[in-house]
């Protein structure tokens, strides 16, 4: 098997993630204007705006959704997301932000209104369902739902053993260890996810923000 690439690209405080295996995807977008740096950063990588087949969203929040209408004008890719996150992205509005604990109630003050909870809209091009097989777009994984952090939250699992998971685990502050997202629509249901990524030991664990973490690390978490 032709080894799988996974390459972090750092957005601020957020994270988007060039997968290349025989083809190229990637894997969330930032805020809105964080599409340079993206294409910059596959540029560095020998990758093209238009060797990107897919765009994956994760979930419908701005800081992983934010360029993604513009990106899609960049690349042509198509954009992909969770059937039950596509009404964010076709408002271009995350929604209310579920704070989970005390730090997600007091940076839920800044994260939740006004700009930082809109985005330019667009209507997806793909909507996933119970999963979805990246093989086609040249890369050997399936996106799976992980429900929780938002009901349409979804981690890719790569056939290496790597899975990214978005928000569905976040760093905890100040340690920057593995832990629940501050914010999550089922607190409940995150676990339940958590446990599934869990249950699949797998060799590193890509986030959302932070990271990466290895499988040992999150054996604790909930």
């Amino acid at each position: 098997m032709t080894a799988i690439e996974v390459h972090q690209v750092k957005l601020g405080i957020a994270n988007a993630y060039i997968i290349r295996q025989k083809g190229t995807i990637l894997v969330d977008t930032g805020d809105p204007g964080n599409e340079k740096t993206i294409l910059d950063a596959a540029k560095n990588l020998g990758i093209a705006p238009r060797d990107i087949r897919l765009i994956l969203l994760t979930h419908g929040h701005g800081d992983h959704a934010g360029s993604a209408r513009r990106l899609r004008e960049m690349t042509g890719a198509k954009v992909a997301v969770h059937r039950d996150d596509a009404e964010k992205l076709r408002y271009g509005n995350q929604g209310k932000l579920r704070a989970t604990c005390l730090t997600g109630r007091c940076l839920g003050i800044f994260f939740s209104r006004g700009k930082t909870a809109r985005y330019p809209p667009l209507d997806p091009d793909i909507l996933i369902g119970d999963f979805l097989d990246l093989r086609p777009y040249g890369v050997d994984g399936t996106v799976m739902p992980t429900p929780g952090h938002t009901p349409g939250s979804v981690s890719v699992f790569l056939a290496d053993g790597n899975v990214i998971v978005g928000d569905l685990i976040f760093p905890s502050i100040p340690s920057e260890k593995p832990g629940l997202p501050f914010w999550a629509d089922d607190i409940d249901a995150v676990k339940r996810s958590i446990a599934i990524i869990r249950e699949r030991r797998p060799r590193a664990v890509y986030t959302g923000h932070g990271g990466p973490f290895s499988g040992e690390e999150i054996e604790n978490i909930g």
